[in-house]
C-alpha cells in the first residue's frame, strides 16, 4: 500500500478540532457495556461465528481506503463469497481517497453520526481514533481472542496508548526490511549486513556494481516516509523519539549518532542525489526498475518486487531480503507498521460489526488469503498472526518472508501513541529533509526538539 501526497498539516488542524470537542464534552464516550449489550450469544462455528445467524439481513458499512490493495481486495471478495453466506450480514467497504482518509477517520470517530459501523486506521492515528471506538477487551475474552496472537508493535498499536484497553484488532502489518539484488551480493561475496557500519562498507562495494547505484534512499517529505529508517536506527541505538513524558528524546548522543548514520547513506554518495526528495514510491521504483542494488522498505513490497508483471523480469528473479542492520552489542529494532480495525461507538449495528471483525481478523481467514494465489490482483504475503508467520505452508507460498518478519518483529516498535503525533511527524520529516539538503545535523535536531516542545504544551 503506497502512500500518496502528505496531508499532515490538514490532519493536524483536524486533530486540534478534536481536542476542542473533547474539552467541550461534545464527543461521545466509548462504552464497553453498550457493546456487550449488543453482542448476541449462542453456539459458534470454528471461526467463532454465531451459527444461528442472529444478524441475518443486517447491512454494515466499513470506513476504509485503498480498496484495490491486494489484501483488501482479497478480503472483500472473500466477504461476499463466505462471510455473508455464513451470517446473512452484508458488508459495504467505503473507498475514501487516501489524501482525505485520515481527516475522515478523525471526523467520524470524534463526531460520529452512525454512517459507518467499523473503521480501519494506520497505527499512528489510533490515539485520536480511539475517541469514538468501542473497547474490545471483554468481547475478545468471550470469543477466546487475545492480543498475544500478535507481535509487540501490533499489540502496542491496538492499545493506542492505553495499556489497559484494546481498541482495534490488527489485520494488516509488516516489518521494515532490507531488499537487495541477490546476484550482486553473491558476486561480491557478501552477506546482508548485521550492523550499520558494515552496511555502509558494503555500499562502497555496491556503488556502480552492475551499473547501478548502491542504495535507494527516501529523504523527501511525504507523510513521514523519510522517518521509517531513521526511527529504526534511533531505536536500535538505544535512543527514542519521545521520552516517557512525551518530550523530545532524539537529541541524546545516541540519537545524534543514529541521525548522522542515516544521513551518511546519502552524504557519502551511496544514494542518488535526487533521493533528497524521493518518497517511498520513488525509492522502490528505482529498485524495481533496476537502477539501484538495495532499498529499505516494507515487507509487503515483496509482492511487487517478485512479480515480473510489475517489475523487470531480471529484477523479479533476483530479490534477496533480510532484517535491518543494527548497532554492535545492541538489539536491532524495526518499525512494525500496522493497520487495525475497530467498532465505532455510534454504530447501530455493533453486534453484526463484531461478527465481521471476528471473522476478518481470524487467523484462519488470514491464512486462506495468504495461500490463495489464484488471482494476481488479490495475491498477498501479508500475515500478522504469529502462528501464520511461522506456518511452513504460508512461508512456502510467500518467499519465506513471514518467518523473517516474525523474527524481526520480536523487538519491533511502533510510533509514539500520542494525539500530537501528526504534528510531531510533520516537524521531524521537515527536519530530515532539510538535513538531507545539507543542514547541520545537531543544530537542526535541537531546533526540531524545541518546536515539538512548543506544540505539545497545552
Amino acid at each position: 500500500m503506497r502512500r500518496t501526497s502528505g496531508t499532515i498539516g490538514k490532519l493536524a488542524a483536524a486533530l486540534s478540532a478534536v481536542l476542542a470537542l473533547l474539552i467541550g464534552g461534545c464527543a461521545s464516550a466509548p462504552s464497553e457495556q453498550d457493546l456487550l449489550e449488543e453482542v448476541a450469544t449462542g453456539p459458534t462455528d470454528e471461526l467463532g461465528l454465531l451459527t444461528e445467524k442472529p444478524y441475518d439481513g443486517t447491512h454494515i458499512r466499513l470506513l476504509s481506503c485503498c480498496r484495490t490493495t491486494a489484501q483488501f481486495a482479497a478480503l472483500q471478495r472473500k466477504t461476499d463469497r463466505e462471510f455473508t453466506a455464513k451470517t446473512g450480514i452484508t458488508v459495504e467497504w467505503a473507498n475514501i481517497p487516501y489524501e482525505s482518509y485520515l481527516q475522515k477517520i478523525v471526523a467520524e470517530t470524534a463526531i460520529g453520526g452512525g454512517t459507518y459501523d467499523l473503521v480501519v486506521w494506520p497505527d499512528a492515528y489510533g490515539a485520536s481514533a480511539k475517541i469514538g471506538l468501542q473497547p474490545l477487551n471483554e468481547v475478545m475474552r468471550r470469543a477466546d481472542r487475545s492480543l498475544e496472537e500478535f507481535s509487540p508493535p501490533f499489540q502496542q498499536a491496538a492499545r493506542a496508548g492505553d495499556p489497559e484497553t484494546v481498541y482495534g484488532i490488527p489485520f494488516r502489518g509488516f516489518s521494515y526490511n532490507l531488499f537487495y539484488r541477490e546476484s550482486e551480493y553473491e558476486r561480491l561475496g557478501i552477506e546482508p549486513a548485521k550492523t550499520w557500519d558494515e552496511f555502509s562498507a558494503q555500499l562502497d562495494k555496491l556503488d556502480g556494481a552492475g551499473g547501478r547505484d548502491a542504495f535507494a534512499g527516501q529523504y523527501g517529505r511525504n507523510g513521514g516516509q523519510n522517518l521509517y529508517t531513521w526511527m529504526s536506527m534511533l531505536w536500535s541505538n538505544g535512543a527514542d523519539v519521545l521520552d516517557d513524558d512525551g518530550q523530545p528524546a532524539f537529541t541524546s548522543p545516541e540519537g545524534i549518532a543514529a541521525t548522522e548514520q542515516y544521513l551518511a547513506l546519502l552524504r557519502d554518495g551511496h544514494s542518488p542525489a535526487a533521493s533528497t526528495n524521493w518518497t517511498e514510491t520513488d525509492s522502490t521504483q528505482s529498485f524495481e526498475q533496476g537502477h539501484t542494488n538495495s532499498v529499505l522498505t516494507w515487507a509487503w513490497q515483496m509482492d511487487d518486487f517478485s512479480d515480473p508483471a510489475k517489475v523487470q523480469p531480471k529484477v523479479a528473479e533476483d530479490i534477496g531480503v533480510a532484517s535491518l542492520p543494527g548497532w554492535p552489542g545492541k538489539p536491532t529494532v524495526t518499525y512494525g507498521y500496522t493497520w487495525l480495525m475497530g467498532i465505532l461507538n455510534t454504530s447501530d449495528n455493533q453486534g453484526a460489526a463484531w461478527e465481521y471483525l471476528k471473522w476478518l481478523t481470524h487467523p484462519d481467514t488470514e491464512r486462506d488469503v495468504a495461500l490463495d494465489k489464484s488471482e494476481g490482483d488479490t495475491a498477498t504475503s501479508v500475515v500478522v498472526h504469529r502462528k501464520n508467520m511461522l506456518d511452513p505452508e504460508v512461508n512456502a507460498a510467500n518467499h519465506d518472508l513471514p518467518k523473517l518478519q516474525e523474527s524481526a518483529l520480536r523487538n519491533g516498535r511502533t510510533v509514539p501513541m500520542t494525539i500530537d503525533w501528526p504534528q510531531i511527524q510533520d516537524v521531524l520529516e521537515v527536519a530530515i529533509n532539510q538535513m538531507a539538503h545539507g543542514a547541520d545535523i545537531r543544530p537542526k535536531l535541537h531546533e526540531a526538539a524545541a518546536q515539538i516542545r512548543t506544540l505539545t504544551q497545552r
